[in-house]
Order: structure tokens, then sequence, then C-alpha cells
């Protein structure tokens, strides 16, 4: 299946390998791509083991009152997700109170939206990210 890296923001085009039973086998490189042109760093080569991993989040998990998830549906998480964005924003300036963190896996485009989320949306300043390049 080609696609692109999700590692980081770059855009490598891969191909993933998979076996019958959806297992990912290996990454091979695209060769006529554009931005990775056959080459792929060590986490590109490597980097998904995360799929099958057995501490991944199959589903949202919402915090109970005693400090324990359970699970929870798309629809209940982004309610609550939505209910306290909205008891947190106040009538101006929200830099104090939220704050967003977006990735390096995100391409530029994704991060320009979380930005302008932050900023026009929420109206706030507190934004942050975790570059891995």
């Amino acid at each position: 299946m080609e696609t692109i890296c999700g590692y980081c923001g770059c855009g490598c085009g891969i191909y993933v390998n998979v076996a019958d039973d959806d297992t990912v086998l290996g990454i091979t490189p695209s060769y006529n791509h554009v931005v990775s042109q056959g080459r792929l760093c060590s986490k590109g080569w490597h980097g998904y083991a995360f799929v099958r991993d057995s501490r991944r989040l199959a589903s949202p998990l919402i915090r109970q009152a005693d400090g324990s998830f359970r699970e929870a549906s798309w629809e209940e998480a982004l309610d609550k997700v939505a209910t306290g964005l909205k008891s947190a924003m106040g009538h101006g300036d929200n830099t104090d109170r939220i704050g967003l963190i977006s990735s390096a896996r995100c391409t530029n485009e994704e991060n320009f939206l979380m930005a302008k989320l932050a900023r026009a949306g929420l109206k706030t300043s507190s934004i942050d990210h975790c570059a891995r390049l």
C-alpha cells in the first residue's frame, strides 16, 4: 500500500508491506517520490511497531472521579472536550487557561491549522510542539 510516512512532517513516500492478516511486515521507500527519492531515515524504515503495540489506545478513555479510566464512545469523549473548553474560555485572552500541543509528525498545513484554531478559535497563544528533526 502506497502512503506517506507518518513519523515526521517531511512527507516521505513509502510502501507499507502488509500480510494477508493485515500485519505490517515492513516498509519500502518510494523510489520516484519527490520528497524521499528512494531514501528514508531509520525511523521511516523501522518506526511502524506502534501499529500493533498492545499499549496503543483503541478507543477514547475518560478519567473517573477515583482516577481510573473507562472506555467511551468518540461522541461522548468529544462532547466532554467541548464542554471543558467552553468552561475554560473567558471573554478575552485565554492564554493562561488553554494551551495546545501539536506534533512534528503533522504536516506544515496541519500545524498551521492547529495554530489557527488556538489563536482564532480558542483565543490562546499557548502553543507548543515536540520537534524531532
